[in-house]
């Protein structure tokens, strides 16, 4: 993987440990002090460092940026990082090339790539200024930032300001959320932020009625709202859940006993403002007559022509949510009985569910569809345990593997195979 680490996505509204760093992007401790050395800011002075999600990806996508702008004096390009550098002036050595050009090499602090610069006058005055004795370790880098005393850090990215006085305590609540899914904690985060935005940070050490009711009001104007401020009546409902789930917790927490019990008061809404509140737009959706007149027309020459069909034709013969789709593996569909074996051990389904869904009653020609597929893949070489919608990779290189003895070929990560067969259709 690059190391400009372009494929790594963290949640912006979480908070990780080094640990949980070091783990997401696959480097060491030392790689992750030196990113703090580099600009990527703590959500407080304390240790053990905690970190936002968004300012993680906000310095990662500066460090990408940086390697288009010209570099600054003591600083180096980093091909194996992606990115520019500034070394530890130790590893910075001096020598000539053959034209006679006076030359600086130095070792990357990241990935410990060779890096080479021709000097220039300034990086020259620099560099002798670094090597002096009374000069502090690391002085090249002349923009560290100082460790936030947990106000706030800026993303650059959108120019929004990251509240993180009780990121230390949102990480605690993360480790006793660990039971939910991923999905249900990122939606009570998502509650948890609203609400500290809302207090533009105010720590939840010194929350008071009229914090609450302040938050409460916020859920009235946003009821109310036209455009992007709006909430729809079902985000408001969930908010306020989430917040009440949260604010129990923290009640059971030391140091967090004298906040006012009465809370869930202050965030209840009248009944006719959630009425009111903003609906969500219905979105359009072909009649089934107009959906077997697509999956007709779709083109079917190549094997991801026919999963774009098979995956259509599913969606309509058992309902199914894009992410359940994806993570079918072939035997989970049964043929001859016109089931779907929605297992949820091993299928990511709404709230853990497992269910067998009877085939809808619809077009033959949405199950003829499924059951092409389901025969092209077995005459392949795929087996019961192989994903029923592989990736492209896949089908591109498993094919006539009959009898093989490898692992399962596994189920897609994200639904975009879902999207790009209803956008063909």
């Amino acid at each position: 993987m690059s190391k400009s680490y372009k494929g790594i996505r963290l949640k912006q509204h979480r908070v990780y440990s080094v640990e949980q760093l070091m783990s997401a992007y696959s480097v060491t401790a030392n790689t992750v002090s030196n990113w703090v050395g580099e600009g990527l800011q703590p959500s407080d002075g304390k240790k053990p460092y905690l970190f936002r999600g968004a300012a993680a990806e906000d310095f990662h996508k500066r460090k990408r940026l940086a390697v288009k702008h010209k570099l600054r004096p003591g600083q180096f390009q980093c091909w194996g990082c992606q990115t520019s550098v500034f070394p530890a002036v130790e590893t910075v050595v001096d020598y000539f090339a053959d034209n006679g050009r006076h030359m600086y090499s130095a070792i990357c602090p990241f990935c410990s790539t060779k890096l080479q610069k021709i000097s220039g006058e300034t990086d020259r005055d620099l560099i002798e200024d670094c090597r002096n004795p009374n000069t502090p370790t690391g002085c090249l880098h002349e923009e560290k930032a100082s460790v936030r005393g947990g106000i706030g850090i800026k993303a650059e990215r959108n120019s929004q300001i990251l509240h993180v006085e009780n990121d230390r305590l949102i990480h605690k609540w993360q480790t006793y959320a660990g039971g939910n899914s991923e999905k249900t904690i990122d939606k009570h985060l998502a509650a948890v932020r609203f609400f500290e935005r809302t207090l533009q940070g105010k720590s939840f050490t010194k929350l008071t009625t009229d914090d609450f009711a302040t938050v409460r009001d916020e859920l009235k104007n946003r009821a109310a709202a036209q455009g992007t401020d709006a909430l729809s009546a079902s985000t408001i409902r969930h908010y306020i859940s989430h917040l009440i789930a949260f604010f129990d917790w923290l009640l059971t927490q030391n140091g967090f006993r004298r906040l006012p019990g009465d809370f869930a008061g202050y965030l209840k809404l009248p009944k006719a403002i959630v009425a009111q509140a903003a609906q969500v737009k219905q979105k359009e959706f072909p009649s089934l007559s107009e959906a077997e007149e697509l999956l007709n027309i779709m083109p079917s020459k190549s094997l991801v022509d026919l999963r774009a069909r098979a995956i259509f034709a599913l969606a309509f013969l058992g309902a199914l949510r894009a992410d359940t789709l994806v993570s079918l593996q072939i035997k989970h569909i049964d043929i001859e009985r016109r089931l779907i074996l929605q297992d949820a051990r091993a299928v990511r389904t709404k709230a853990g569910k497992s269910l067998n869904i009877i085939w809808f009653q619809i077009p033959a020609a949405f199950e003829a569809a499924v059951v092409e597929w389901v025969g092209r893949l077995q005459w392949l070489g795929f087996t019961a345990d192989d994903t029923l919608f592989p990736d492209t990779k896949h089908l591109k290189h498993r094919i006539g593997l009959k009898g093989r003895n490898a692992a399962p070929v596994p189920v897609m990560s994200t639904t975009h195979a879902v999207t790009d067969a209803f956008n063909i259709a």
